[in-house]
Order: C-alpha cells, then structure tokens, then sequence
C-alpha cells in the first residue's frame, strides 16, 4: 500500500490579486479565537502555543479568545488570553457562551487584521466568523479534529455518559447522565451538544458534519492539515475553493535522535529493552477512546517491550488489557524528548486523525512509525520508506502486529526507515510552519478585499 506523500501549499506560489501591496512583511494584528483551552494537552491547544510563540518572535500583535481555564496571569507569551464560560465534557472544556457576547467584544475590541478560528465548532467559534463578516476582516478557519467521526462512535458516551453505539462502556471517571451538567440541570447554550447526545451512529455524524460544513463555508480561508482531511470537508459541504493546505510544525531541536545519548533516555532504554535484550516499541498521546489504545493488545507474546507514554480517561482500562505493559504517565519538554529517544519503534493506533502530530515528533526523533492506512497518517507516513502502514478495518489487528514483528526482528531496516523519517521532516519546522501560516494570512487579507469590491 503506497502512502501519499505529504506537501502542504505554498500560499506565496499561489495567484495574488494585485489589489493593494498587503503581501509586504508589516506586523499584523490577529485576533486568535480558539475552541480548546490553552492549558489543555491537544493538538488545537499545542499548535495555538507555536504560533503565539512565533507571533512574539515576529513583533505581531495578537489576543486571545478561549474557554477556561486561562494560563497563569490571564496571558500567554505576553498576549492576552479572554476566558468565555466553558463547562467539561469528558477532556474537553466546552464554550457555552452566546454568540451576541463574543461578536460584540470582538466588535468593540481592537480592530484585527485578520481572525484565526481554531476548530471553529461551537457558538464560540461561529460568532468569531459571524464577527469577521460584520468588520469585513478576513477569516482563517483551522480544521484540527475530526469531530463528526468522533460523534459516530463516540457522541452518546462524551455526552451522556451511556454507552457508545460500538458498545463501548462510559468513560473512567463518567457519571452518566449527570456528567455535563451542572447542579442537575444542563447549562444554557448546549442545545446543539444535546441534540448531537441524543443521536447515534452516522446520524450524530451527519449532524456535526453538517455544522461543521456551515461554519468553514462563512470562513474566507479554511486550512486543512492534510489531503485526507480536505476530501473530508469536501464530502461534509464545504466548498472546494475555499480549502487549502497548511501542515503542523514540529520543534526538530527538542525531538532528536540526538537525545538518544541523554543519560534519562540511556537509563530508560536500558531499563525497558533489559539490558539491551528486546526491542521497544512505544505509544505517546492521549489515552482517549478515540485513539484506540488498545490495538496494542495484538503485540501481546511478540518479542517485545510495549511503554505507554500518556494519560487520559482511558488508563484505567488500558492497564487491565495490556498488562505487562510499561505505563509513564503523561510527560512534556525533555522528558517526553527522552521518551521518543529511547524507543526502537514507535506506533500510531488511532484511525480518525486528521493529522497525527506524535508521528512527526517520533520520525523527529530518527524512530521508523507503524500506523493506520487511514485519515492523517496517509500524508505523513511513506509506506516503507518512513514506516509501515496497517489496515485498520482488520477486526483482530492482525494486521498491525505483522507490520511491528517485522520491524522489531529487522534492525536495519528500523534504522534506515528511521533516518528517511528524519529527513522527512527536518525543515517542517513550527517556525517555517507559522511563517507559513502568516503567508495565507495576507492571502486571506487580498481575497477579503477583492470579496469587499
């Protein structure tokens, strides 16, 4: 099976407009709107950091828009963070603020150049594209999570807290019907979650997908992480032209095979591969139902050490399943840079990613990447060059457990796949990246403009 090679486009060899001279450097000021809170550990949150980052380095002004709880000192590399009303749903902090709200700060805040809305999915995000509209200021939509395949297997579970149409059980830590509500009764402006709750199946799917096809299509520009992931929301209703690509960056100077001579890395692959005797093959991300952790069960007899790195709802019953497996809890920074290094394999279990950020932190790292033939890891991983690519639909994963025997009997080829990873990603840089990302920006700003006459 041939995977497609990963290319996100160059907004500067795009055709320009030649309205005004927008496309010059000059600092813009972004208005960064975003459905994930910046303390929690996700791919939205974690990308919205880099560009804040990036935004400082560059001398842009920005602020911040996110459901709670906000970072220390109300702030984030010097931006502002506002903190709108958000109740929890399983991990995740939910907006439940009114659209009027958030459309009339943004109105009477400082005029933007532009608006980036992260995931856009909730009467948050739609007021921020509602906004843009009423400023005629351009707006850039992220597509980050796949929610509407979330929904189908997992809507009734994340929101009620019964049982998930594949007979998955609730949640560790669920309290059924109780679970989102605060004092025994819902909070207000989740009509739309609840409607999603009581679905199932392809109707809770149908039900997001169409939301999210509403949301994107009010967007100026709406950024899709990989192939997979615009042919997605090209079947939702999204509008073709208004989709085009932008990947994630990953920080080269922290996962490095580099690390694998730092004495925590040295001291741990040694404690798991005992003494050097067995290969390690590893998992890093969330332990969420919807990263299917528990493919891993299918490595059980190989000739291996299996090391979970991650926390998550999920933990509880993925001790019980993969017993003799190695569990280290959620790790960040250099310790999670040792854990990569001292893996020999690293495994994606996950078949509803759009993009799969842990891939390339782990071909970052020099590490060969087993993972499913589906959604982001299509893009990003080269079927047998970077790593092997398993059929998810295989019902045993026997399918997964053949792509990792082979690569833990084959030292060689581990380490050429490892080394072709590397060079894979080795200018997809969150710097480049975020430059990246400005770039469509002042697209976005032309088109916006053309659009306005």
């Amino acid at each position: 099976m041939k995977s497609v090679t990963y290319v996100d486009t160059d907004p500067r060899a795009l055709p320009t407009l030649g309205i005004v001279n927008i496309i010059a450097s000059r600092p813009l000021r972004v208005l960064v709107v975003s459905e994930s809170s910046l303390e929690q550990t996700n791919g939205v949150s974690g990308s919205i950091r880099h560009i804040l980052d990036r935004f400082a380095e560059r001398g842009f002004d920005a602020r911040v828009i996110a459901p709670g709880p906000a970072p220390e000192g109300g702030a984030y590399a010097g931006y502002p963070v506002e903190e709108v009303p958000s109740f929890p749903i399983q991990r995740f902090n939910v907006a439940v603020t009114t659209k009027s709200s958030v459309i009339r700060d943004i109105l009477d805040g400082p005029r933007p150049d532009v608006i980036h809305v992260a995931a856009p999915i909730s009467k948050l995000g739609h007021a921020a594209l509602i906004a843009g509209d009423e400023l005629h200021v351009p707006t850039v939509a992220i597509y980050q999570t796949d929610v509407a395949q979330y929904a189908r297997r997992f809507a009734r579970e994340a929101v009620t807290g019964e049982k998930g149409v594949d007979g998955t059980a609730p949640a560790a830590g669920g309290t059924g019907d109780a679970a989102p509500k605060r004092d025994g009764a819902w909070p207000k402006h989740t009509k739309w979650l609840r409607r999603i709750g009581k679905a199932a199946g392809e109707q809770a799917e149908r039900i997001v997908a169409d939301r999210i096809a509403r949301m994107h299509n009010l967007a100026t520009m709406t950024l899709a992480p990989t192939e997979d992931a615009r042919g997605r929301l090209e079947t939702f209703g999204v509008e073709p032209e208004l989709i085009r690509l932008w990947g994630r960056g990953v920080d080269t100077a922290l996962f490095s095979p580099a690390r694998a001579d730092d004495p925590q890395a040295r001291a741990w692959h040694r404690e798991w591969s005992d003494d050097g005797r067995l290969p390690v093959v590893g998992y890093v991300g969330r332990l969420a139902p919807e990263k299917q952790v528990e493919r891993l069960a299918a490595l059980a007899g190989l000739p291996m050490r299996l090391v979970v790195v991650g926390g998550g709802v999920s933990e509880p019953e993925l001790r019980e399943r993969l017993p003799h497996a190695v569990f280290t809890g959620m790790l960040h920074g250099r310790d999670l840079a040792d854990a990569y290094a001292a893996l020999d394999v690293f495994v994606h279990t996950g078949a509803e990613e759009t993009f799969g950020q842990t891939i390339q932190e782990a071909m970052a790292s020099g590490l060969p990447v087993v993972a499913p033939a589906s959604g982001g890891p299509l893009d990003l991983v080269d079927e047998g060059a970077t790593g092997l690519l398993f059929d998810p639909r295989d019902e045993d994963d026997a399918d997964l457990r053949d792509r990792v025997d082979r690569l833990i009997g084959d030292g060689p080829l581990r380490r050429s796949m490892g080394a072709a990873g590397l060079e894979a990603v080795r200018e997809r840089t969150w710097p480049a990246m975020v430059d990246r990302l400005i770039d469509y920006y002042r697209l976005a700003m032309e088109l916006r403009m053309a659009q306005d006459g």
